[in-house]
């Protein structure tokens, strides 16, 4: 249900961009997940593939699957422990960078997805969350930005505190229309 809920929201955005002629971004980015007040995990990489699709006026809508696994941890008195991977999937808003615009572009952004977290030995879990952060995108041509950003994520967890991390990533959007 949550996938077709997200499918139907990026088709939404694509559908309305196509129907305005306005460009939209196809990009990726990379970089590395850092826990945050979670000392069973380590620094470890993440991966992004995201639309971006203009809004109105500075706000655009960002679909977006992120694919990350924390690092091994070494736990005093425990011993090492094997860093869980996070998949999340959801829809991120961006307010201040311009679409498809050459120059310097710094924005803010507020996101919400569904986090799925696994590890040997742990229950996988898939819990609601959000995000938010801001960032840098550099136009270097009109259809091309390179995008440096930073993101964190709170995700609600059953029983406990509230899971914790940073994402910094670097990547490039690629514009395509009008």
């Amino acid at each position: 249900m949550k996938r077709l809920i997200l499918i139907t929201m990026a088709a939404s955005i694509l559908t309305a961009a196509a129907a305005t002629a306005a460009p939209i971004g196809l990009g990726v980015s990379g970089g590395a997940l850092l826990p945050a007040g979670q000392e069973d995990q380590g620094t470890g990489s993440l991966f992004a593939i995201k639309v971006r699709a203009h809004l109105a006026g500075r706000f655009a809508a960002e679909p977006n699957i992120h694919f990350g696994s924390f690092g091994d941890a070494d736990i005093a008195g425990v011993g090492n422990r094997k860093g869980s991977s996070l998949t999340h999937y959801g829809v991120d808003i961006t307010w201040g960078a311009p679409i498809a615009a050459v120059g310097f572009k710094p924005y803010l952004l507020l996101g919400g997805a569904v986090y799925n977290t696994k590890r040997d030995g742990d229950v996988t879990s898939n819990a609601s969350g959000w995000s938010f952060g801001g960032g840098v995108a550099v136009g270097v041509r009109s259809n091309l930005d390179v995008d440096l950003r930073g993101r964190f994520n709170i995700v609600s967890s059953e029983g406990s505190a509230s899971k914790k991390s940073v994402g910094l990533t670097i990547g490039v959007f690629y514009y395509v229309g009008r």
